[in-house]
C-alpha cells in the first residue's frame, strides 16, 4: 500500500472521521493550539448549553527563526513556549486539537472510481502519487469521502504531509506535556469557526483568508465543503520588512506603525503608501484564487471575503482588498455565536483578540463536534 494512513496513526484530520472523540467522552472542555510561525496560540472552550463558551486564551510569540514554511526548526523553544502556555492559563485538560501548514503539506480535491468501497483507500493512495512532489515513503496520507455516486465515482479530498514535519509537531507537544489527540489542518479550523458563527446559504460560497505573518491562506466554503484551499508564501512580515527598509526602522517600530498610527496618532504618508502598495498585492493574489475557483470548480458564486489572521489588522487593508477585488469583505468575528463571561474578558480585550484567535477557537470546536 502507497503511503502510511493518518487514521492509523493519528485518530483524526478531518471532522467527520469515525470515532474521534472517544478521549473526549467526559470532558466539559475542549483546546485548541496553533502553533504558527510569529506566534503560539492556546485556546479552551467549555460547552454552554448548544454553544460554547470561551474559557482561557493564550499566546506566545516565537522568534523569527522557529519555524520556517510550516516546519518547526527549533524544537526547543517551541516546546518551552507551549509549556509557558500551558502555565500562562492554568490548562488542566491535555488532550488538544492541533493543526499543520506550510510547504510540505498537500491538499487536493480528485475523483477516483472503485467497484468496491473496501478498495477506496489503496486505490486513493495508489493514484495520489502523482501529486506528491516528495518520496511517498516519506509521506502520511488521509482522505476524506464528500460523496459518491451511483456510478461508482467518489469525490473526497486528499490529505498528505511530510512524516518527519508531523513528528516534529507531534513531538513538541508531547514534549509540553500535552496530547495531540486531533490533528487537523488551518484551512478547515476556519471552515468550522466560519460554520459556527455566520448563517449559510446554499446558493453562495465565500472566501475566508488568512493573513498570517509569512503566509496567506484562502479557503473557499460552499454547502459544508471546502470547494478550494491555497496557501501564498507571503504575509504581514513582507510589509514589516518593507517598513524596516523605507523607513530605516528596527522590527518592533515597524510593526507597531503597520497596525496602527504613530504617537501623535497620525500615519506616515510613506506608511500609508507601504500598506496599499502591499494590499493591492494581497488582493491580486486573492483575485487570481477567486478566477481559478470561479473557472475550475462546480461551487456557488463567491459572494464575499472574510479576513482574519494578524496580518488582517493592517489598518485600511480590508478596505483596500475590497475595492481592488470587487466584493464585500468584512473581518471575521469568531464572537458571534461563542459567548464568554464579561467580568473576565473585556469587549476591548475580545475584538484586539479576536482576528488572531480564529485558528486555535476553530481547532478548539473541531474537538468539540460531534
Amino acid at each position: 500500500m502507497a503511503g502510511e494512513s493518518l487514521v492509523r496513526k493519528i485518530p483524526k484530520f478531518f471532522q467527520n472521521i469515525s470515532n474521534i472523540l472517544d478521549s473526549f467522552l467526559g470532558s466539559q472542555t475542549v483546546v485548541g493550539l496553533s502553533i504558527g510561525t510569529s506566534s503560539i496560540k492556546l485556546v479552551e472552550l467549555k460547552r454552554s448549553g448548544k454553544t460554547w463558551k470561551l474559557l482561557h486564551f493564550g499566546i506566545v510569540q516565537l522568534p523569527e527563526d522557529a519555524l520556517v514554511n510550516g516546519e518547526i526548526v527549533n524544537p526547543i523553544v517551541v516546546t518551552d513556549s507551549i509549556k509557558t502556555l500551558i502555565q500562562q492559563i492554568k490548562l488542566k485538560n491535555k488532550n488538544v486539537c492541533t493543526a499543520i501548514s506550510g510547504t510540505s503539506l498537500i491538499v487536493k480535491r480528485m475523483t477516483v472510481e472503485v467497484p468496491n468501497k473496501s478498495e477506496l483507500q489503496d486505490q486513493v493512495f495508489w493514484e495520489a502519487e502523482q501529486y506528491l512532489p516528495f518520496d511517498v515513503a516519506e509521506v502520511v496520507m488521509d482522505f476524506q469521502v464528500l460523496s459518491r455516486s451511483k456510478d461508482r465515482k467518489t469525490d473526497l479530498i486528499l490529505v498528505a504531509v511530510k512524516r518527519s514535519v508531523l513528528d516534529n509537531y507531534m513531538t513538541c507537544i508531547e514534549d509540553a506535556g500535552l496530547k495531540p489527540k486531533i490533528v487537523d489542518l488551518d484551512f478547515f479550523a476556519l471552515q468550522n469557526l466560519y460554520e459556527a458563527n455566520y448563517p449559510l446559504n446554499a446558493s453562495e460560497a465565500v472566501a475566508i483568508i488568512d493573513i498570517g505573518a509569512s503566509a496567506m491562506k484562502l479557503v473557499f466554503v460552499h454547502a459544508g465543503v471546502p470547494i478550494f484551499t491555497k496557501e501564498s508564501s507571503f504575509g504581514g512580515r513582507n510589509l514589516t520588512a518593507e517598513i524596516q527598509k523605507n523607513l530605516n526602522l528596527s522590527f518592533i517600530d515597524a510593526e507597531t506603525l503597520k497596525i496602527g498610527a504613530g504617537p501623535d496618532g497620525s500615519t506616515p504618508q510613506e506608511i500609508s503608501d507601504l500598506v496599499h502598495l502591499m494590499g493591492e498585492n494581497f488582493a491580486a493574489e486573492i483575485k487570481r484564487a477567486i478566477d481559478f475557483y470561479n473557472a475550475s470548480s462546480v461551487g456557488a458564486p463567491v459572494a464575499y471575503l472574510l479576513l482574519t489572521g494578524g496580518g488582517a489588522k493592517i489598518s485600511g487593508l480590508s478596505k483596500i482588498i475590497e475595492d481592488t477585488v470587487g466584493l464585500p469583505t468584512q473581518l471575521m468575528n469568531p464572537f458571534n455565536s461563542i459567548s464568554y463571561d464579561p467580568s473576565v474578558f473585556t469587549q476591548e480585550y475580545l475584538a484586539n483578540i479576536a482576528l488572531i484567535a480564529s485558528i486555535p477557537i476553530g481547532l478548539a470546536l473541531r474537538a468539540g463536534a460531534k
